[in-house]
């Protein structure tokens, strides 16, 4: 039996999620693939899942663009930015 991960999301996600995605249909979709497949099969190749910092990790959503997490427990996932992939330098 997979675990299923709970999602939560930090102010700064929500602030620069609204910034990524505006007026953008195809990078809106992109993040919602790439999250869906997070919360069903973390593991799974296609998220190119990366360990940048003390326990900050991210995930692609496409070439140049990540989601930033850390995990709260065993099943919580904390999203705490997004946007290119050089915003790993801030962590």
């Amino acid at each position: 039996m997979s675990i299923i991960y709970e999602l939560q999301t930090s102010n700064r996600f929500k602030r620069e999620l609204d910034k990524f995605v505006k007026k953008n249909k195809r990078r809106s979709e992109a993040v919602k693939k790439a999250l869906k497949l997070l919360v069903n099969n973390p593991k799974s190749p296609g998220l190119n899942i990366e360990k940048i910092a003390n326990g900050v990790w991210t995930i692609r959503i496409d070439k140049g663009n990540r989601i930033f997490l850390t995990l709260l427990n065993k099943q919580k996932i904390l999203l705490i930015d997004i946007g290119t992939h050089d915003k790993y330098r801030n962590y």
